[in-house]
Parts: C-alpha cells; sequence; structure tokens
C-alpha cells in the first residue's frame, strides 16, 4: 500500500482537478478541460502503484502555474500546480533511490511540457477561437446537463475508492489457495487437499472403531 501522504496527496490532486474540470467546462476553457484531465489520469494512475502516473501528474501541474505567470489563467492556478505537484515531491525520495538521472529527467521534461505548453498555447488560441468559434470562452455557465453526468460519475467512483480504501484499511484476510497434494496408489491417482491431511488421523480412528 502507498504510504499515507501520498495517497492524500493523490486524492487531494483528484479533487483540484475535478474542480477545474467542472468550471472550465462549464466556461468553456477546453485547453484547461484536457490539462485537468491529464492531472486526474495522472493522479489516478500512481494511486494505481503506476509510476509512471506521478510523472503525468507533475506534467500537467507545471502547466497551470506557467499559465498564470504568462497572464493566460487566474492567480488560483497556482494553487491547482502545487497541489498537483505534491505527489511527485513525496515520491521523489523514493525515485530518486531507484535511479536518481531518471527522476531528473521527468522533473525537467514535466517544467519544459508545462512552459511550452503554456506558451505555445498563448501563441495559437486566438487563431483557434477564430477558426473554431465554438471553443471560444465564455462567461455563462453552459453544458449543465455533461456537468451532472460528470458529478454523478465522479460520486459513484469516490464511493468505491472510499469503500476499496477502507477495505484496505481493515486489512481483509487474503485469499489463500489451498495446495493439492497427490498420492499413486497402484494404477490409480487420488488428490488430496491439505484439509484431508488434516482429517486424516480422524477418518482412521473412526474406522478403526
Amino acid at each position: 500500500m502507498l504510504p499515507r501522504p501520498l495517497r492524500f496527496s493523490l486524492v487531494a490532486t483528484q479533487l483540484v482537478g475535478f474542480a477545474t474540470l467542472l468550471r472550465s467546462v462549464a466556461f468553456d476553457r477546453w485547453i484547461t478541460v484536457l490539462m485537468s484531465m491529464l492531472l486526474i489520469a495522472g493522479a489516478m494512475a500512481a494511486l494505481r502503484r503506476r509510476t509512471w502516473g506521478v510523472g503525468v501528474a507533475l506534467a500537467a501541474a507545471c502547466w497551470f502555474p506557467v499559465a498564470f505567470a504568462i497572464g493566460i489563467a487566474p492567480a488560483w492556478f497556482c494553487i491547482v500546480g502545487l497541489l498537483g505537484a505534491l505527489p511527485f515531491v513525496l515520491a521523489s525520495r523514493a525515485l530518486v533511490r531507484f535511479d536518481g538521472r531518471a527522476t531528473a529527467l521527468l522533473a525537467a521534461l514535466a517544467a519544459a511540457f508545462g512552459a511550452i505548453g503554456a506558451v505555445a498555447w498563448k501563441q495559437i488560441a486566438f487563431s483557434v477561437f477564430e477558426r473554431f468559434p465554438a471553443l471560444t470562452p465564455t462567461v455563462e455557465v453552459n453544458h449543465v446537463l455533461p456537468l451532472a453526468a460528470l458529478v454523478g460519475a465522479a460520486a459513484f467512483a469516490g464511493r468505491r475508492s472510499l469503500r476499496a480504501a477502507a477495505a484496505a484499511e481493515a486489512g481483509e484476510p487474503a485469499r489463500v489457495r489451498v495446495a493439492e497434494r497427490v498420492r499413486v496408489h497402484g494404477d490409480g491417482t487420488m488428490a488430496r487437499s491439505e484439509v484431508d491431511m488434516d482429517l486424516e488421523p480422524e477418518l482412521r480412528r473412526s474406522r478403526r472403531a
């Protein structure tokens, strides 16, 4: 199981990513929808013990503060970026022990992705909006039904995750496969389980009686 601080940071990343996703869908900020989905996907993968998920979450997280720094996003995007980068920070010690150079390269690539992605979007955004007017951001809430569907799906997924986490904390007994032993008598074969072996003395007594 992942360390508790890392698990909490991944859950927080999903929550802030989902809140950003809802806001972005409501106001047609489609580039932010994409980055929020990458942030959530990376955190979900990391919760399933996929190392690459931490890297994806970091790469998406780096985009948010850079977008604010170049003037195309609000200041609270920095909070999204900090929370999104926290899982990588918490996991970095273990990653460095495994491969320090690869960890440094991953951090550099994530920062480059955030910087280049935000700057590139700023350069092409108006051209995209002119060619595809439907992608232009709005100031009114739109897509009410998709938003409701997203909230419902997130509630269902969150409930399942909480149940799984509670079961893991409770320490459910592991499923044990009972090994079988095979004993050959003449030209016949008899398979006996461990339970049969334990009951054999009782069977012998009953036969003698």
